[in-house]
């Protein structure tokens, strides 16, 4: 099976959850936002998809005015009230089992507008909301060195299964959903759309290629996972490679059903995109489970 791994060209997503677990955004916050220009951050040494994956922002991010820069240009946006941005972020936790100590780290994009310079001179931004990121072996353990070494690191050489142009563009509407209607999810909430069984049984569900992958905890090691896993899907289905989708749902524009599953860390979150809706319908998250399992998706219904 092949699987190609988008390198994280640009930094933009944050959390897709709708109508679900949520805290209410100021109006005052959706307004700073709106009245910023938002940068979208890439590699300059990465070329090969960045063209379909600028469109995907063009096409999927109403929300302000964009502009793409390079990484290297950070603190030059950082520091200005007139820009919003997205940026990789990540944390590690700490764990200590028989004897042994073990570092779990997180990966994700967080939206970012500017706060204040505090009393020490140094530009202080309020982070909006976060999604996390799907790393392969090498990414996770991208761990080493100063905070901006490893977001350089993440930027030139990380890869994750839940990025490309197709899934990037039903993130964006769903993020621009959230923020239009002032909510900011929460982290690690759940919920599916009222018209959840009549959405997925009119249409197809369209599972890229890329998202099926078993992970070893022991050895870190990546293997393929069986299709069959999907065979308990109530509905009509059908697995695709990244070709395949953006044949699907850009070119031909007739998708609409969009899968995406993401392991964090030990955690994992598995979410429907409806694209006609420009939101995501469905999202379960469980904790402590490192792989998808035939009972995640007979549970979408």
């Amino acid at each position: 099976m092949s699987k190609r791994i988008f390198t994280l060209y640009l930094a933009l997503l944050c959390s897709v959850a709708t109508m679900a677990q949520y805290y209410n955004m100021p109006q005052e916050i959706v307004d700073q936002l709106k009245a910023t220009t938002t940068v979208f951050f890439y590699s300059k040494q990465q070329t090969t998809e960045i063209e379909l994956i600028k469109q995907a922002v063009t096409d999927g991010w109403k929300l302000t005015p964009v502009i793409f820069e390079d990484i290297s240009s950070y603190s030059k946006y950082a520091s200005d009230p007139k820009y919003s941005f997205f940026i990789i972020e990540g944390s590690s936790s700490q764990v200590y089992y028989d004897h042994h100590h073990y570092s779990i780290n997180y990966y994700y994009i967080q939206l970012r507008i500017f706060d204040k310079i505090d009393k020490d001179g140094n530009v202080r931004t309020a982070g909006l909301c976060r999604i996390e990121l799907y790393p392969n072996t090498k990414t996770l353990f991208t761990d080493n060195g100063k905070a901006d070494q490893i977001i350089e690191k993440l930027y030139r050489k990380g890869g994750f299964y839940n990025w490309s142009p197709i899934l990037l563009k039903a993130q964006l509407e769903s993020v621009a959903d959230n923020l239009e209607h002032n909510v900011l999810p929460k982290q690690y909430n759940e919920f599916k759309d009222k018209d959840l069984k009549n959405i997925l049984s009119g249409d197809t569900l369209y599972v890229p290629q890329r998202m099926l992958v078993n992970f070893s905890a022991l050895t870190g090691k990546e293997s393929e996972k069986d299709e069959k896993i999907f065979e308990g899907y109530r509905y009509k289905y059908r697995i695709c490679t990244d070709d395949e989708l953006f044949d699907i749902f850009q070119i031909s524009k007739r998708g609409r059903l969009l899968f995406e599953y993401v392991k964090s860390a030990a955690d994992k979150f598995i979410t429907i995109y409806d694209l006609k809706q420009k939101k995501a319908i469905y999202r379960n998250y469980v904790a402590l489970s490192e792989n998808l399992k035939s009972r995640d998706i007979k549970n979408i219904k």
